[in-house]
């Protein structure tokens, strides 16, 4: 008796089918897996204090967090808006929970607050959304720090379009978080090209923000003399304080035609009227700007002139003081000689 193929057709349809079924879950899964796959959670302690300040009551908050795991650990403090916090309530007096919820995640905060001041644990949690919208900018690879640190600073991706709108694409994300933390906006990078400074890097404009080189103070510089200077000249001088007040100095000293750069030596060196008045009652007067910076580079001042006359020797010239000093000889040197003789 012939026997029917049906049921062993059927049979092998059915695995088919089940075996494609099973095929497009696992290919499912896996798709949506690589889309938003499972980020890292960040945990640590706080501490936090609200604060007066010129612009309302802040909050300063300070993180630690360690992981041995990943070989990570940072500690950092900032101020933030106490309005940044959902549920923080500075008078709570007791247990706390509060969120500082961003594009790029959110911390929650729990512990204990008593008269504005707190301490707890803190929590991070990365939005993979975020990490899918910062692919489609071209920025990959966004680890939990990098993100936790976006969290923070608020780094979102109307910031990264704003910042390509100043005429930075794809600026890395250690300078998109620089750009939030100092404020460096439109209206900044305008108020520079406005007074000639344009198209400066990224760095630029955070070292200059950072030392408050801002478009008042180019100006202030302009009206001491100091025109068209490059940035770096325009940071030192900020830096070294080179200011009317200095110039001045300089000029009542006898030095009426110094450059910046000597400004700025005389800043550093602290070449100041108390130690040219020093050495001057020694008979040291009228000494060219460069000698005296060398006497102040080698601490030959009116105290080692002082020793060095109650040893016998006086009336030495800048260049003998200065061998002198260079090579050890001083006050004590000759009195160890003295006593050997």
């Amino acid at each position: 008796m012939k026997k029917s193929l049906a049921p062993v057709v059927t049979l092998i349809s059915i695995l088919t089918v089940l075996c494609a079924q099973n095929y497009l879950v696992k290919a499912t899964t896996a798709k949506a897996v690589s889309v938003e796959p499972q980020q890292e959670q960040i945990t640590g302690d706080w501490s936090a204090k609200v604060t007066d300040t010129d612009k309302g009551k802040k909050l300063w908050l300070q993180l630690q967090s360690r992981s041995e795991k990943n070989d990570r650990h940072f500690q950092m403090s900032s101020t933030f808006k106490l309005e940044d916090f959902s549920g923080f309530n500075p008078n709570a007096n007791g247990n706390t929970q509060f969120v500082l919820k961003r594009e790029a995640g959110e911390i929650l905060f729990t512990g204990l607050v008593n008269e504005g001041k707190g301490v707890g644990d803190f929590r991070f949690t990365p939005n993979g959304g975020f990490i899918n919208a910062m692919r489609g900018l071209g920025y990959d690879n966004l680890s939990p720090e990098k993100m936790f640190s976006m969290t923070l600073h608020d780094v979102s991706t109307k910031f990264v379009a704003e910042v390509k709108q100043m005429g930075f694409d794809k600026l890395p994300i250690d300078k998109l978080i620089a750009f939030r933390i100092f404020q460096i906006d439109v209206a900044f990078i305008r108020s520079l090209e406005a007074v000639g400074y344009k198209n400066l890097p990224a760095d630029k404009f955070i070292a200059m923000r950072v030392h408050k080189v801002d478009a008042a103070y180019i100006n202030e510089v302009a009206e001491m003399g100091y025109k068209h200077l490059p940035v770096d000249k325009l940071l030192a001088m900020k830096i070294h304080k080179i200011d009317r007040a200095l110039i001045s100095e300089a000029k009542a000293l006898g030095f009426n035609d110094l450059s910046l750069d000597e400004l700025m030596t005389m800043r550093i060196h602290k070449i100041n009227g108390e130690f040219i008045k020093g050495v001057q009652s020694f008979g040291y007067s009228g000494l060219p700007f460069d000698k005296l910076v060398a006497m102040r580079i080698h601490q030959v001042d009116a105290k080692f002139i002082q020793d060095l006359k109650e040893q016998g020797y006086s009336n030495l010239s800048v260049d003998d003081l200065l061998r002198l000093k260079i090579h050890g000889v001083d006050a004590r040197y000759i009195k160890s000689m003295k006593g050997t003789n």
